[in-house]
């Protein structure tokens, strides 16, 4: 089990990455739509696709932290 410094600076690398990703995509999307060939454009989708599912179950599991940090905060 990762000790709390790791699982913190993990935290802290998951932001910064999202942070570069969003960063990027939003720099390039009209370009890559001018470019991109049709094999190209569906392989987008499906990674987009991905990504949102991943992005969902992400979103769960901060939702599943944040109950356990309340409860925690109540017994301090």
């Amino acid at each position: 089990m990762p000790d709390s410094h790791s699982f913190l600076d993990n935290l802290a690398n998951l932001r910064l990455v999202m942070s570069v990703a969003l960063e990027h995509i939003q720099a390039h999307r009209e370009q890559f739509l001018k470019a991109a060939s049709g094999p190209q454009v569906r392989q987008a989708e499906r990674s987009i696709s991905n990504i949102r599912s991943l992005a969902e179950q992400l979103e769960n599991e901060f939702r599943i932290l944040d109950d356990l940090v309340a409860q925690k905060r109540r017994l301090m």
